[in-house]
């Protein structure tokens, strides 16, 4: 079957994870992947009977993706003889007249949202007749408080899941990634947008509140979400009075990541607003505990593995480090949670249920 991808680079974590599923899928089952160039015309561009073409947008404007919608997609699908597309910001369109599926991210699904980018506030104004319109709505969240304006016939629950490779670690297993990375220590860890200084300055600040509580040998890891730090965030590090005890971990490799989060004491989650799932999901199949602010996103994914900070500060945030720290009871419930926690986030498992809608789509 030939599939369609249509993606805007500001589309978000939950269409990125889709695709990653859908990747993963098509490799699983040796399909062709490629990517739409509209510099080549349809005819020159060869298309295996079994085959993922990704469509990528870049425009903004409401004018040029209503064309792009409702002319120039609808065409590619036509001249490439394509069986089932799914758009991963969150738009159907009336001119596609074959099975189409669009995804319900957090951008539409958490209204709590104060900033949209463009693609978000296209989507979230074309919603209701995207969802006419779509065979189907992929939604990383069941609760009745974000689907309760959705057809629940046309919803398909894919929550996040974590890839197989993040693992948990015996003891003796730890020991070589804390001599790699926080020299023999134990370590809290955190992930940080590439820019998210606001987010940054609020972990440091936390973190020198556990730090003035007792001075432990306790460290500090922080991943950035991608590959790289914004300046604005290294500078950070260089006046911090604990400085020596914060590692910026950049530019590495997937695996080494994994054993990183395998090797950890803790998990800090410190996006207020838009908390990112996916490390969520692999906080919990790594059994880590997770401490973050008080959001009914988290709340879903961890439940009982996640101690949660009702007060969104530093000092607030610091206490929690805190508790979890010296209650080794507590600890250790936190810890058997996540470890229950992540058996109901099976990546296969979901992988294969978003693939079988495709195959179901392509028949009809």
């Amino acid at each position: 079957m030939r599939i369609a991808i249509i993606e805007h680079a500001e589309s978000g974590d939950y269409a990125e994870y889709i695709y990653s599923l859908i990747e993963e899928k098509a490799k699983e089952h040796n399909y062709q992947i490629k990517t739409w160039s509209s510099s080549v015309p349809a005819f020159q561009q060869h298309l295996e009977d079994d085959a993922i073409i990704f469509i990528h947008i870049e425009k903004k404007s409401n004018w040029l993706l209503n064309w792009l919608y409702h002319v120039k997609i609808p065409s590619i699908l036509r001249k490439t003889k394509m069986q089932a597309v799914i758009d991963l910001n969150g738009v159907g369109s009336s001119k596609i007249h074959i099975p189409q599926f669009i995804i319900a991210g957090e951008a539409l699904l958490n209204k709590k949202l104060d900033t949209l980018n463009a693609i978000e506030n296209y989507a979230a104004k074309n919603f209701a007749a995207s969802l006419q319109t779509a065979s189907g709505c992929f939604i990383y969240s069941d609760r009745s408080s974000v689907t309760d304006n959705i057809n629940p016939a046309k919803t398909h629950f894919i929550p996040y899941t974590a890839p197989g490779f993040f693992r948990t670690y015996e003891w003796h297993d730890k020991l070589m990634i804390k001599a790699n990375y926080s020299e023999n220590k134990e370590f809290f860890l955190s992930v940080v947008g590439d820019n998210a200084v606001d987010d940054f300055v609020l972990l440091l600040q936390s973190f020198s509140k556990f730090k003035k509580w007792q001075e432990s040998n306790m460290q500090l890891l922080v991943l950035p979400k991608h590959d790289y730090f914004d300046t604005a965030i290294t500078e950070k590090v260089k006046t911090y009075k604990y400085r020596d005890d914060v590692k910026l971990i950049e530019n590495t490799e997937d695996t080494q990541i994994a054993t990183i989060f395998a090797s950890a004491h803790s998990y800090l989650q410190m996006n207020v607003q838009r908390p990112d799932l996916q490390i969520i999901a692999i906080a919990l199949q790594c059994s880590l505990p997770i401490i973050s602010f008080d959001n009914s996103d988290v709340k879903e994914y961890a439940g009982d593995a996640a101690l949660f900070c009702k007060d969104k500060n530093a000092a607030g945030f610091g206490n929690s480090i805190i508790k979890l720290y010296k209650d080794e009871s507590l600890y250790s419930q936190l810890k058997q949670a996540a470890f229950d926690k992540s058996a109901t986030f099976k990546r296969k498992e979901f992988a294969d249920k978003l693939w079988q809608y495709f195959v179901v789509a392509a028949q009809q």
